[in-house]
């Protein structure tokens, strides 16, 4: 099925023919006048309140900044803290672990050499080894003209 539209040419609209507008242009321009200026200077209390408004404003900063780093440092703190406690009780149960493996050792060896088989035998005063020191002796020097000499200047800094 088609259906087909007949176009009558009288219903149709047409555009309307555009007509030229006519710009009216001021015959005399308006005179721009300008505001007055005002010469007269703030009154004291005014300018002493824009003084202490700005200065306040940078205090209020530098505390600001003073305040940030010294809560940034108390964080940095904070982590270091729990960072070194842990470590540290890490170190503690290290040390326990090898406290008591050092004891059981000697637990172990006491047991061993307390057995007959051991060939171990009691400990007798009268055979007690007794040692002399050795005598003193005296300490040699070096000169120290000869160590500034070959320094002309220090080799640390």
């Amino acid at each position: 099925m088609v259906i087909a539209f007949k176009h009558e040419p009288s219903r149709l609209r047409r555009p309307k023919p555009v007509r030229p507008v006519e710009l009216k242009t001021a015959v005399e321009p308006t005179p721009v006048t300008p505001l007055p200026r005002q010469s007269k200077q703030l009154p004291l209390w005014l300018k002493l309140l824009v003084i202490a408004q700005q200065g306040s404003t940078v205090i209020a900063g530098g505390l600001m900044a003073a305040a940030l780093m010294v809560y940034s440092w108390t964080v940095y703190v904070d982590k270091m803290v729990f960072r070194t406690s842990r470590e540290l009780e890490a170190l503690k149960a290290e040390t326990q672990q090898i406290t008591t493996t050092n004891e059981t050792l000697k637990h172990s060896l006491a047991e061993r050499a307390a057995t007959s088989a051991s060939g171990f035998r009691d400990h007798r005063p009268d055979q007690a080894v007794f040692l002399v020191p050795a005598p003193l002796r005296a300490v040699e020097s070096e000169p120290e003209a000869e160590i500034e000499a070959d320094m002309p200047r220090p080799l640390g800094y």
